[in-house]
């Protein structure tokens, strides 16, 4: 058996993993599903979730939709300018 020596970057890799057919994208992607370990993503995503509701626990409802009206305003003005 040969063995070849590739050296790629994350976004060369990406880009050759986009060109792939479906049925092979699927195939990568069972084989990589068995490695992933979830719990560890679920006590990860906890942490944050929780670190999140801690850093602002200050800032009211009525602040965050401002916020959000606001940033929404401007995305879709900006979009309306492109």
């Amino acid at each position: 058996m040969n063995t070849v020596s590739v050296d790629l970057s994350l976004d060369q890799l990406k880009q050759a993993l986009r060109r792939l057919p479906p049925s092979e994208k699927m195939a990568l992607w069972r084989l990589l599903d068995k490695d992933i370990d979830r719990d560890a993503i679920a006590q990860r995503f906890d942490a944050s979730l929780k670190a999140i509701r801690k850093d602002y626990a200050r800032v009211s409802e009525e602040q965050v939709m401002a916020d959000a009206v606001k940033a929404t305003r401007a995305v879709r003005h900006a979009k309306s300018r492109s």
